[in-house]
């Protein structure tokens, strides 16, 4: 759900491929990579609740408090150089994907409209592009700072990342129905998502 859904994911798997053949890897690959990661899941979860119930922690630093407990300082160097590794990309790619969304879906062709500005007469909208691009960027980062600013001592990030997995999945049956069931509409389609989104 997560890859048919949640727009990083899509951008990374159907925007970014330039070869048609690498979707046939990535059907056996990447299910093996999310098993292979959530092997090492359990372990740090159970020795995390084991070793570490006397502090008031959160589980999600269970993975750089438990070598650190151990005194093996390099890898817990290790495991925080990953994390951030990790979180930056995510950041980037999100963001660099609702930009163009944001972009190519809401602020041109609501510029198009506009009559005096004369845009569907220009053959080079590419600095235009940019400039939105880039205007959206700094903005998305903007309201990501102020949601950590203002919701961030409200929960985990694995709390967080729930909450969002779930919003995202709202729209996989609308996705899978107009892929596969002929007599479905928008109604229900429409009917479903906000009925979705009330229980979420």
């Amino acid at each position: 759900g997560a890859v048919i859904c949640l727009p990083r994911q899509f951008h990374v798997t159907i925007v970014e491929n330039i070869r048609h053949n690498s979707l046939k890897t990535a059907r056996w690959l990447f299910p093996v990579y999310l098993i292979l990661l959530a092997v090492f899941v359990l372990p740090i979860a159970s020795a995390g609740g084991i070793s570490l119930n006397t502090f008031a922690l959160d589980p999600d630093s269970y993975v750089l408090t438990l070598p650190l407990t151990q005194g093996s300082e390099g890898l817990a160097t290790f495991a925080f150089i990953g994390g951030l590794s990790a979180a930056t990309s995510m950041v980037i790619v999100a963001v660099i994907t609702l930009s163009t969304m944001v972009c190519n879906d809401i602020v041109v062709p609501v510029l198009l409209r506009i009559q005096p500005l004369k845009l569907s007469e220009s053959k080079d909208l590419g600095r235009l592009l940019l400039s939105v691009r880039r205007i959206t960027i700094f903005g998305l980062l903007l309201l990501g700072y102020f949601y950590y600013r203002i919701f961030g001592d409200q929960g985990s990030l694995a709390s967080f990342g729930l909450l969002a997995f779930v919003a995202a999945v709202q729209f996989l049956p609308a996705i899978l129905g107009a892929v596969y069931w002929s007599e479905g509409n928008r109604y229900g389609a429409l009917t479903g998502l906000a009925s979705g989104f009330a229980l979420w």
